[in-house]
């Protein structure tokens, strides 16, 4: 959202159409990975304890592919809404003051943290602290894909 505040404040029509593009992808992608953290890996294994909570490529496929791309589209890949609001921001930010944007664009090695998470969660050996349970159900999976049609459009 920094760079949503950045792009509004480059007072340009690059940066403003990026940080509206960014805050709408934003609106989709957050909701996305709080639904999957809080919504459904909490809710069937009663732990935050990521160490608890290893080898879900395992046992929910289906949660582990909707988590890997809401990863990488918060992170901003190509073909992402994320991209193109992130870029059109950068852009404006870089003809107001090619500093900060070069500042800004140090901030994507922290999403380094965020994939350290997702391997820590999705790979790895299973889990003896918690009982086998069942992958998505029907609500949850038709809700995940209504937030990730948009992001993809």
């Amino acid at each position: 959202m920094s760079v949503v505040i950045l792009g509004i404040f480059s007072n340009n029509i690059h940066g403003i159409e990026g940080a509206i593009l960014l805050a709408l992808a934003h609106g989709f992608v957050s909701p996305a990975l709080f639904i999957v953290v809080g919504g459904v890996i909490y809710d069937r294994t009663g732990t935050r304890i990521i160490s608890y909570i290893r080898g879900l490529v395992t046992y929910m496929p289906v949660i582990y592919y909707f988590i890997f791309y809401f990863t990488l589209c918060n992170a901003g890949i190509p073909l992402s809404l994320n991209f193109l609001g992130e870029q059109l921001s950068l852009i404006g930010i870089w003809d107001r003051s090619p500093i900060i944007s070069a500042l800004v664009h140090l901030n994507s090695i922290f999403w380094l943290l965020f994939y350290y998470l997702y391997n820590r969660i999705s790979y790895g050996a299973y889990s003896p602290h918690i009982k086998p349970f069942k992958d998505v159900s029907r609500r949850e999976f038709i809700i995940l894909i209504s937030l990730l049609l948009p992001t993809l459009l």
